[in-house]
């Protein structure tokens, strides 16, 4: 158990040590956050105007039809495909500065156009993920009628 203290400890310094390096690679976090505004915003600017805001608002319980768990899990996955994007844009960039090399924003986005199929694949999976009931009898993680998001 010690020893994968001790790993991620020295993964943690080395990491740091890539970020001093290479402050460039703090954009992906950040463009990965202005990315998921505008998911949130195309999701949620043409929802305002549908009937799932006036239940929401007047019941305060979520619309329980299959069109709204269509909408939530396309929500899911678009957002985690974001997240994902930039991830490995971020992971590339860090395993070309780990060998030596001097990575580039550039770098990182080519890296995960890349990985396009794979991204997209492990979107899908987090968001069916995100989506599946809790244990009959168990509440949900977050209190919510969803069960938490990973």
């Amino acid at each position: 158990m010690f020893d994968r203290i001790a790993n991620g400890w020295e993964l943690a310094k080395n990491s740091w040590q890539v970020l001093k390096l290479d402050k460039e690679l703090l954009l992906f976090p950040m463009m990965s956050g202005i990315a998921c505004l505008f998911v949130l915003a195309s999701f949620s600017v043409p929802l305002w105007n549908s009937p799932y805001a006036g239940m929401l608002m007047e019941e305060g319980e979520p619309p329980q039809d299959v069109l709204a768990y269509v909408i939530l899990f396309a929500f899911y996955f678009v957002n985690y495909f974001v997240i994902v994007f930039f991830n490995t844009a971020l992971i590339a960039c860090a395993i070309i500065r780990f060998r030596g090399g001097d990575p580039t924003v550039s770098d990182g986005l080519q890296a995960a156009t890349n990985r396009l199929p794979q991204t997209l694949a492990w979107a899908l999976v987090s968001a069916t993920v995100g989506l599946v009931p809790p244990v009959p009898g168990s509440p949900p993680a977050n209190g919510g009628p969803f069960p938490a998001a990973p």
